[in-house]
């Protein structure tokens, strides 16, 4: 059986409602800050105008989604049946994502090189994403163009950060998408 690019692509509904909407909750309080993309060529950080907002915040349940998110990559290795892959060593801590009406995410590839900062060692190989509501319109993630994924509150995705995924978020037109963000490495 030959595997498709989408057979990496993978939905783990981990993330109780009631954690959903208390993380939620918390981050009224979270420094939102506008997202931007590292420009290799330039060296230098850009954003566009309809670019979403991130935090990096400590909210009451930062240890228990981790450990979600820890378990949704054991699971996605275990999964796919990879027992000769060595594992992972390590994933980032998680990064919320806050998207408002009129915001999005352009198309990228998670090639993510700021998670080393000298501390970390590594190559990203998975990334996740967490869902942590699902009570808005538009903001649909798509891969490869035109491949819509749906995700509902509690979802987490995972996929291998590199050129082979690109992805985008759709712009939100209604309400606001809450999601975070993680790679393992």
């Amino acid at each position: 059986m030959k595997n498709t690019l989408q057979d990496y692509i993978k939905i783990y509904n981990l993330i109780p409602p009631e954690i959903c909407d208390s993380t939620i909750q918390s981050l009224n309080n979270a420094p939102w800050e506008t997202h931007q993309f590292y420009d290799y060529k330039s060296e230098t950080k850009i954003s566009n105008d309809k670019e979403l907002s991130v935090a990096m915040y400590n909210t009451p349940s930062h240890e228990f989604l981790m450990a979600l998110v820890d378990k949704a990559y054991t699971t996605y290795i275990k999964e796919l049946n990879f027992f000769w892959f060595g594992c992972w060593t390590k994933h980032t801590t998680i990064r919320f994502n806050k998207y408002s009406v009129g915001t999005q995410m352009k198309k990228h590839c998670d090639h993510i090189q700021s998670i080393f900062d000298g501390e970390n060692k590594g190559i990203p190989i998975m990334s996740c994403i967490g869902v942590l509501n699902d009570d808005y319109k538009g903001g649909e993630l798509v891969f490869f163009e035109d491949q819509i994924y749906k995700l509902n509150k509690g979802d987490i995705l995972i996929f291998p950060s590199n050129f082979l995924y690109p992805h985008k978020v759709n712009e939100v037109i209604e309400g606001e998408r809450h999601t975070f963000v993680s790679w393992a490495f």
